[in-house]
């Protein structure tokens, strides 16, 4: 006997579980984002202090959003956008694009990911307490420090895929339009529900009913009172969207580009 799957799980909710499980890669970002500042802010600030007591556990956690993220991506993107250098030639013949130097900035930034999980990897693995045992306190630091080579490559990583994508948007086929006109019965009018079709190309007979989606029932808005919106409400372009997150990232990791430098500066001045 097979395992009855229970009722209320479908495959389409297993869809929704395993997307949004794979979506959660975008979560990883912001928390390396905080164990980057973690480092490069005073110590003695109080909220820094209790991070930077659990920056260590903030690394592991990470680990396996981005992990996660980074096989579906590289499975999915990285054998296509490395054909496009190494048979560019076969890769154009089927490619659909806009803008070849988008194009060419995207791929770039796809292949680019696999350098980062190859420099995450060993980040990651040696934050944990039982591979860090087995390690001297100067080897650990020395592979530390190529965390600051991965921000930077994280860096160019998000903007070129960006930048790729708003040179070379998306391109979608668009839908067929087929035109129907309503048959005529004798006398010029529309012909009763013995002669309509089914959605599934069938005549209709009388007193069937199909299945027709009906327009959803405008919300109930008590009197006096304006529905509420939200940012989710907020419609703009995917472009617009683009924009914002190159000027967010460039904002993000220049600031954290002049913190670390500026607490760079002040370690030296109190060592001499």
């Amino acid at each position: 006997m097979g395992v009855k799957t229970p009722s209320f799980i479908t495959i389409p909710v297993l869809g929704e579980i395993i997307r949004d499980y794979i979506h959660v890669g975008s979560l990883a970002h912001p928390m390396l984002i905080i164990i980057m500042y973690v480092g490069a802010l005073n110590v003695k600030i109080p909220f820094v202090k209790k991070l930077m007591s659990i920056r260590k556990e903030i690394s592991i956690i990470s680990g396996f959003p981005v992990l996660t993220h980074s096989i579906v991506r590289t499975m999915g993107n990285f054998p296509n956008s490395l054909k496009y250098f190494t048979n560019n030639a076969e890769y154009m013949e089927t490619a659909r694009f806009t803008n070849e130097l988008g194009l060419g900035i995207s791929n770039f930034s796809f292949v680019m990911g696999i350098l980062l999980v190859i420099l995450f990897v060993p980040l990651w693995v040696t934050s944990f307490d039982w591979v860090r045992k087995h390690m001297n306190g100067l080897q650990w630091k020395k592979l530390q420090r190529w965390s600051y080579l991965l921000y930077a490559l994280l860096f160019v990583h998000a903007i070129g895929i960006q930048v790729g994508g708003i040179l070379n948007p998306r391109v979608t086929p668009r839908p067929a339009i087929e035109a129907t006109a309503p048959a005529s019965g004798q006398n010029g009018e529309s012909n009763s529900g013995e002669n309509r079709r089914t959605e599934g190309g069938r005549p209709e007979r009388q007193g069937e009913q199909t299945d027709r989606k009906q327009p959803p029932r405008n919300q109930q808005v008590p009197a006096g009172r304006a529905p509420s919106k939200g940012i989710s409400d907020i419609d703009i372009s995917r472009q617009t969207k683009q924009y914002i997150h190159i000027v967010s990232l460039t904002l993000i990791y220049g600031s954290y580009l002049y913190l670390r430098l500026r607490k760079a500066k002040k370690n030296a001045a109190k060592k001499n």
